[in-house]
């Protein structure tokens, strides 16, 4: 196929798909990006979370963490359709590599910040300041994510894609079981700037696997460089009006992402403090339940040598959350909040695998970039999200902002379910 990678490496035929891409030593070394990514990028999230909880005034911390998510969706919205188009435009491995260095640069300064008492404390207006130096957050997450997940197609085979793509997921789920209760333990033991400093290991660990590739070293669309850059966005908005499975999985996975993770994920600071009465460990440990169910989820897909019925999967999944986001409202036993924030770990995997798996079979490569872009639009739109429902949190309670999210979850996807026949029918 032309438009197939750059460089692959040629693999034997035996053993399972997943065996043969595992021969290839570009896709370990990109599976070491992701090993990185999934053991410090919580630490930052909690890190983040935990400092504007502590530091914010008595009773107005759903407003600030409503903040920080915003300013970190605002960041991630506005760089990731330039940073898929880079993805495209540039060598991926050369776009990795900068954006990564920025990062480390990035995160040493802002942990040493931490490090100051007053800083630490959120005096004055330096927790505004330090909420919009989090931002850069969402700078880094917008390039890094359609980067990394278009460089699948330059280092594995279209017959080995659909289990390396669950693996790829996976070790980001597995990788959580041990970050969720570290992050916890080092708040609590380390502090917040230390914790901060640690998560630089991240980005230093992706650049000493990135630096020795070999694959992903020329442009995907070479063609490219010589349109503008707002050309080459048009290339990929484009495909989602061609093709109207992949425009309806872009526009769910928005959505639900929106819906279901600025709740689960930009407020459950605040729930874990004042609903379920827990300190930073015991939301390690909530955390832990979330990775044990996304490693469950991936490892079950991991385990098929192919994806079939991806629509009613794809579908399925959405509404999974939103049962999920449900059941965890309405809980107030701790054993019971954990199994459902397992559940929504288990769906949200199954939906973030499954809408990228559909994007990388019906996206050509040259726009992948592009289209993974507009797709991973959803974590900034939640980041966003953070800011109106921390406001509705404010104003009609935490406890009833939580069923309204999940409602909207459910009864969107029943209404895509029913009138768009190219998704649900897709194989």
């Amino acid at each position: 196929m032309p438009e197939r990678r750059g460089v692959v490496a040629a693999i034997g035929t035996t053993g399972s798909p997943l065996q043969q891409a595992l021969r290839m030593r570009e896709y370990r070394l990109l599976l070491g990006t992701q090993l990185a990514v999934g053991l410090t990028q919580p630490l930052l999230f909690f890190t983040q979370g935990w400092y504007v909880t502590i530091a914010a005034p008595e009773g107005k911390a759903v407003i600030y963490l409503g903040a920080l998510g915003a300013s970190r969706g605002l960041a991630f919205l506005a760089y990731v359709l330039f940073g898929g188009a880079f993805a495209d435009r540039f060598p991926r491995r050369q776009v990795l590599i900068v954006s990564q260095f920025v990062s480390l640069v990035m995160t040493l300064a802002i942990g040493s910040l931490l490090l100051i008492p007053a800083v630490n404390e959120g005096e004055g207006r330096l927790l505004p300041l330090m909420i919009g130096l989090f931002a850069t957050f969402g700078l880094v997450q917008g390039q890094d994510g359609p980067t990394r997940t278009s460089m699948l197609r330059d280092v594995v085979p279209e017959e080995a894609m659909a289990s390396a793509l669950s693996f790829f997921f996976m070790i980001v789920s597995a990788a959580l079981l041990i970050a969720a209760p570290f992050s916890g333990w080092s708040l609590e033991h380390l502090g917040v700037g230390t914790t901060y400093l640690i998560s630089a290991v991240g980005p230093a660990a992706i650049l000493f696997c990135a630096l020795p590739m070999k694959a992903a070293g020329m442009a995907a669309d070479p063609t490219a460089q010589r349109e503008s850059v707002w050309s080459n966005l048009r290339g990929g908005l484009q495909v989602l009006a061609e093709e109207p499975a992949v425009r309806w999985t872009v526009l769910l996975t928005w959505l639900s992402t929106a819906a279901g993770l600025s709740v689960m994920g930009v407020l459950i600071g605040a729930w874990v403090k004042d609903i379920l009465h827990m300190g930073a460990s015991g939301w390690g440990t909530l955390a832990l339940f979330w990775g044990i169910g996304s490693v469950i989820s991936t490892t079950f897909l991991m385990t098929r040598p192919t994806l079939k019925h991806r629509g009613w999967l794809f579908l399925g999944s959405c509404a999974g959350l939103g049962a999920a986001v449900l059941g965890f409202s309405f809980s107030r036993a701790i054993p019971i909040a954990f199994a459902f924030n397992g559940l929504a770990g288990v769906t949200f995997m199954i939906m973030n695998t499954v809408s990228v798996a559909i994007v990388q079979a019906m996206v050509p490569n040259r726009v992948l970039g592009r289209v993974t872009g507009l797709l991973l639009l959803g974590g900034g739109l939640m980041q966003v999200t953070g800011l109106f429902v921390g406001l509705m949190a404010a104003a009609i309670g935490i406890e009833r902002t939580y069923p309204i999210a999940a409602c909207v979850i459910l009864a969107t996807t029943a209404l895509v379910a029913l009138r768009q026949r190219p998704l649900r029918t897709l194989d």
